[in-house]
């Protein structure tokens, strides 16, 4: 569950950052590879050793695109979606103002977790797709066009069973 993670020299050399974009990120270009890089590396949809995101850390500091398992995908789905890295990190940023007990859609609910490693929540296309709309176009503020789409999905997630 780690990152390919390579860290040589050659990559502070602009045509080899392109490279590395093109190979890692097919279909985003260099600027924009490195932006999902950055935003993926604090929302990242897969769990990760801490050691291995403070590589990754250090490379898309110093402007090479990183590619962790799952994040390219992410962000083609996400991108398809509507969003892009700055929607994308405004839509984390006002999950964990909701508390995950709050609602049963909550994404905190099917975060990936290992005992030595920074969870990872997954992107749900079909729970997300709407909210780049309900925050662009109908100009909802962040927190409320998240609590709407949490609401709105509350159905699709079953009430856990009780014993009583």
């Amino acid at each position: 569950m780690s990152a390919d993670f390579d860290d040589s020299a050659d990559f502070h050399n602009d045509s080899a950052k392109r490279r590395r974009a093109a190979e890692q990120w097919p279909g985003f270009d260099p600027a924009e590879a490195l932006r999902w890089s950055k935003v993926l590396l604090h929302h990242s949809p897969d769990p990760q050793r801490a050691a291995i995101k403070a590589q990754m850390s250090s490379a898309i500091s110093r402007g090479i695109p990183i590619a962790g398992p799952d994040w390219v995908r992410t962000a083609e789905s996400a991108r398809l979606d509507g969003f892009n890295p700055v929607l994308y990190q405004t839509l984390f940023e006002s999950l964990r103002t909701i508390p995950k007990t709050a609602f049963r859609s909550h994404p905190g609910h099917r975060q990936a977790t290992f005992k030595t490693y920074l969870p990872g929540t997954p992107y749900e296309s079909e729970l997300w797709s709407d909210w780049p709309k309900l925050f662009l176009t109908d100009g909802f503020d962040a927190r409320t066009a998240t609590t709407l789409t949490l609401l709105r999905a509350e159905p699709k997630f079953p009430r856990p069973r009780s014993n009583n």
